[in-house]
């Protein structure tokens, strides 16, 4: 687990390099069923790129390129010449892609495109010159120097976080469009008028998303803004939040299948105005500044039981439930397979913040936060998500949050806040 030694800054990149290379051999070749086909190469070569590219592949795979050039500076596999780090993950890159293709050659149901080592090789590209502008001649320097801004300003990393969960939520399937006819629709599609549509809304959801989400955006703002005086530091605190939740709304006319509401953006303010002006009054509360470490812990912890088991509705009989147990999803990221690029990478992504969240919550409360707990949290979750009609229970789940806790939990000791306690122990 992730204690209080400091972490070896060698170690970290090289872990993450080895996870990502199980993660490419696992979504490339899913579900591993092989079977040699002696006309395959030949039917490559006489068409190496698909008709019609597919935009999300090219994106998935401009990414996948992006976190391989990254990683590769920072456990500084590239060396210290520019010329020579450049070309080292290119080629690098480039056998690794063409041997991904190669192999799907004879995986039923793959298609192995030139294209798609093109758009990796790229994207290592990419991300090799952006870690190098980053971390140029001393990555260990900068992050040292990062740690140093997060330990005084440690709020404007969770603001950053929450900013980005709520802009990725709002945005969502991430599919913009200009069309003049599309954006028109979405705009006549809108909620304009206010508490039309809080009737036939799921309330627990909307108190949840919407006012307790800006609520703790309304709290880090106001912790960011600690210098500024008490009253205009509420004020901006929640001014920003709220422009932020009429930004986000107004532009979802900008996004496929998507249209604005306002009574999103009154939910958002009402929020923002509580955290903005009730946060600092409960901070100087004693069992708050006494045990506020815990307390974060458990807002992670139910947060993350509510999204799991959302809406709330279980079969009635104990045939309904055993009928569901076939359809558990062992195999991870099975579901991953076939799915559209948005939707798999929104499930992923949300899992893994919440995990991390908890893991982040339980490393700042604890010297050793009992990290395990989130798997096993996991695992129950999952368990009740087969009583569940609207769910699917899945492997997946457990193991994508127990990533996020690690990370959260690595992130906490690497920036070095200070642990209050052990768990059962004195604060």
């Amino acid at each position: 687990m992730l204690g209080s030694a400091a972490v070896n800054p060698r170690r970290l990149p090289a872990v993450l390099m080895g996870l990502y290379l199980l993660f490419l051999a696992y979504g490339s070749f899913f579900p591993f069923h092989f079977r040699y086909d002696p006309n395959a190469l030949a039917r490559f070569l006489a068409h190496p790129v698909p008709q019609r590219l597919s935009m999300p592949d090219v994106a998935a795979n401009v990414l996948l390129g992006v976190a391989f050039g990254a990683l590769m500076v920072w456990g500084r596999w590239t060396g210290r010449s520019l010329p020579g780090g450049l070309l080292r993950v290119i080629v690098l890159d480039a056998l690794l892609a063409a041997t991904v293709e190669a192999g799907q050659l004879y995986v039923p149901g793959r298609l192995a495109s030139a294209a798609d080592v093109v758009a990796q090789t790229l994207g290592s590209l990419a991300g090799f010159l952006v870690a190098r502008a980053l971390l140029v001649g001393a990555p260990d320097a900068a992050g040292s120097g990062l740690a140093r801004g997060l330990r005084r300003r440690p709020a404007l990393v969770l603001l950053a976080v929450l900013v980005a969960a709520l802009t990725a939520n709002a945005l969502y399937p991430y599919v913009p469009t200009f069309d003049v006819s599309s954006v028109w629709h979405n705009l006549k599609a809108g909620q304009w008028r206010p508490f039309a549509s809080l009737a036939h809304a799921f309330w627990p959801d909307l108190l949840v998303e919407k006012v307790l989400a800006y609520a703790a955006l309304g709290v880090l703002a106001r912790l960011v803004l600690e210098p500024c005086p008490p009253g205009p530091a509420a004020v901006l605190a929640w001014g920003g939040a709220t422009a932020l939740a009429a930004g986000l709304e107004g532009a979802k006319i900008l996004i496929v299948g998507r249209s604005p509401n306002v009574d999103t953006v009154g939910l958002a303010a009402l929020g923002a105005l509580g955290g903005a002006t009730l946060g600092p009054v409960l901070g100087r509360w004693r069992p708050v500044r006494r045990h506020g470490a815990v307390l974060l812990v458990a807002l992670a912890a139910g947060f993350l039981v509510y999204e799991e088991l959302t809406p709330w509705s279980f079969v009635g009989s104990l045939g309904a439930a055993r009928a569901r147990l076939p359809r558990i999803e062992w195999i991870p990221f099975a579901s991953y397979y076939g799915a559209d690029f948005q939707s798999a990478l929104f499930d992923f992504g949300k899992k893994l913040v919440m995990g991390g969240a908890l893991g982040a919550a339980m490393r700042h409360a604890w010297a050793r936060a009992p990290l395990w707990t989130v798997p096993v949290l996991g695992a129950l979750l999952e368990a009740l998500q087969v009583l569940q009609p609207a769910r699917i229970a899945s492997t997946t789940d457990v193991l994508v949050l127990w990533a996020g806790a690690l990370a959260g939990a690595h992130l906490v000791a690497r920036v070095g806040s200070p642990p209050r306690a052990t768990p059962g122990g004195k604060p």
